[in-house]
């Protein structure tokens, strides 16, 4: 059986009726990572091999024994390092946090078990998973497998390698601001940032919901395919009773494709956008011209303030470093990663007076408002995650005007797709589009991302090589 041509429920279906088993599925995730991850560095946790395969030899006896199974049963997935997993160390990259195994799951993570799901490994991460490189001195560099020499992104740059390189079908990532979009489109995987609010971050770093990332921050979901993430992410929402910014929604939509109104842009001011990207966009208004209501060039106002906005709150409130030299000494070392220390170097050299802090605050609420009327005159936003294809170790933090298209849609809570559409010609590096909607909309942009999933290259492994638009 073909398993990279299955998706996570039809995997779970295979196994199911009896066309395949769940050890046979475990046993062919284990080989791939055998084959691939010590290359890429994706996978940096992992149950022991005779445990994980008994889960799935019990799985199969639920099977035989036709006691009822949940939608992921019996399917092997990655959790990102980012959250609490029964039986694995939760680091976040940091040495100092590697310490003894957790003792109870995420409510995310608890979830996807209680579906049937097994563990297959845990997946890297930056040090505080606060880059858009993965990298610590806990695990080390991942790389992107597309070309080693170049990064996957952050913060969910382990989980994106793992499933672009077919050791993983999908996972568990997380996104505060762009760190689950980013690296889908780096890697060529589809990615879901659930609205803010609707999957309990009870489990997750940071802890107890402190700080200001826990404005913007919010669980994912990373698969191959669009079903991948619809399934994952549909399961891991609602409320749990422990975070009380939680609140049920029930996932519905009353458009269907014919209706929908799509606002495209990618065009932003000191934003050079790469030639391979531009077609991707220009290929996707082609391609939704005939099935959707109607095709428009608009783009929400403001995206350059939010995109600054965020940077000030991801630099400790311009504070000049003052919070990072107070947490920097209980670390008991001198030295952070790369990818971490030019945040700190970003944030020592960036201090701002409270009224202005305060203004940055105020326009969170501004561009929340302002975006909220832009969906009264379109449906969806589609616009490129990144200008760029995935860059190589160091070049993260060149150029902050290039997050100013996952920035904003981090302060707005919105619900984002990230899905493939293509390579670029020359390096052979993938290119994802993200597809933005109202809040609690998730069906609306997981509905046209399968449009375009069907339409054009969608996922390939990384291994099998670069390939056009599609037809």
């Amino acid at each position: 059986m073909d398993f990279d041509s299955l998706s996570i429920p039809g995997m779970a279906q295979a196994i199911a009726k009896g066309e395949t088993t769940s050890r046979q599925l475990v046993e062919f995730y284990l080989g791939r990572i055998a084959e691939n991850n010590e290359r890429i560095n994706a996978i940096v946790q992992q149950p022991e091999r005779a445990q994980l395969l008994e889960q799935a030899d019990e799985a199969d006896r639920r099977v035989a024994a036709r006691l009822p199974l949940g939608p992921l049963h019996g399917v092997p997935i990655t959790i990102k390092d980012v959250c609490h997993v029964e039986g694995f160390k939760m680091s976040c990259g940091m040495p100092e946090w590697h310490g003894p195994a957790s003792v109870f799951d995420a409510t995310v993570v608890q979830r996807l078990r209680q579906a049937g799901a097994l563990i297959l490994g845990i997946t890297n991460v930056p040090e505080l998973c606060m880059s858009f490189e993965t990298e610590n001195f806990l695990y080390g560099r991942t790389r992107n497998p597309f070309d080693l020499s170049r990064t996957p992104g952050g913060s969910s740059g382990g989980e994106a390698a793992a499933i672009a390189a077919g050791c993983s079908p999908g996972g568990l990532g997380s996104d505060a601001g762009g760190s689950l979009r980013i690296p889908a489109h780096f890697n060529g995987v589809c990615g879901l940032k659930l609205t803010q609010g609707r999957v309990p971050l009870t489990g997750q770093y940071p802890v107890n919901g402190t700080g200001l990332i826990h404005m913007t921050s919010a669980y994912g979901v990373m698969g191959r395919y669009v079903d991948d993430i619809k399934t994952l992410g549909y399961l891991i929402a609602g409320s749990d009773g422990h975070d009380p910014d939680t609140v049920d929604v029930p996932f519905e939509d009353d458009l269907e494709i014919g209706q929908i109104r799509v606002a495209l842009f990618h065009e932003l001011p000191g934003v050079a956008v790469r030639p391979s990207v531009l077609y991707a966009m220009d290929k996707v208004a082609e391609l939704l011209q005939p099935v959707v209501r109607s095709v428009s060039q608009a783009c929400p106002e403001g995206m350059d303030l939010a995109c600054d906005s965020l940077w000030n709150i991801f630099l400790s409130g311009g504070d000049g470093g003052r919070a990072w030299d107070k947490f920097l000494p209980g670390l008991g070392r001198e030295q952070l990663s790369p990818c971490l220390e030019g945040l700190v170097r970003a944030s020592r050299e960036t201090e701002l007076s409270v009224d202005q802090f305060k203004a940055d605050l105020a326009y969170i609420n501004t561009f929340r408002r302002g975006l909220s009327w832009f969906f009264r005159e379109h449906d969806v936003l589609v616009c490129p995650v990144f200008p760029d294809v995935a860059f190589k170790p160091g070049e993260s933090l060149e150029g902050r005007a290039r997050y100013s298209y996952v920035f904003p849609f981090s302060l707005s809570g919105s619900p984002v797709v990230v899905v493939p559409v293509g390579f670029d010609p020359d390096l052979g590096l993938p290119i994802g589009i993200q597809i933005v909607g109202p809040h609690w909309k998730e069906e609306r942009i997981l509905a046209l991302a399968k449009v375009l999933e069907s339409r054009l290259a969608g996922w390939r492994r990384a291994s099998s090589g670069a390939g056009d638009y599609g037809s």
